[in-house]
């Protein structure tokens, strides 16, 4: 897994007051978007970032799987695994994009 391209300069402070609402941001990826305080922390803000776009394919696995009368529903495996590796990543204090789609976040820069 590759490294985020940006430079985000996050400090290890960060990082340990962020981990579990970086967790909790692959469950449910609006609740950091809500706190204030946490919409500085740019470790929380990097894994929310992450999780739209694992929410978009989630939504496209749907939307695919529906259209195919199930075929598409195969989607959902993978997206299980990039879930896993983003709440591994998080808990971890690992700053990695997703492998396949984790760049994606980054090129366009989903959360400010």
């Amino acid at each position: 897994m590759a490294e985020s391209t940006r430079n985000l300069n996050i400090t290890p402070e960060e990082i340990q007051q962020g981990k579990t609402m970086a967790i909790i941001a692959y469950l449910i990826f609006f609740i950091p978007l809500l706190m204030d305080d946490m919409k500085k922390n740019k470790f929380v803000m990097f894994h929310t970032e992450q999780s739209i776009v694992l929410l978009l394919l989630n939504i496209a696995a749907g939307i695919i799987g529906t259209i195919t009368c199930g075929i598409g529903l195969v989607l959902y495996i993978p997206w299980i695994i990039l879930l896993i590796i983003g709440i591994m990543n998080a808990a971890n204090g690992e700053v990695k994009v997703l492998p396949v789609i984790g760049q994606y976040g980054e090129k366009f820069n989903l959360v400010k």
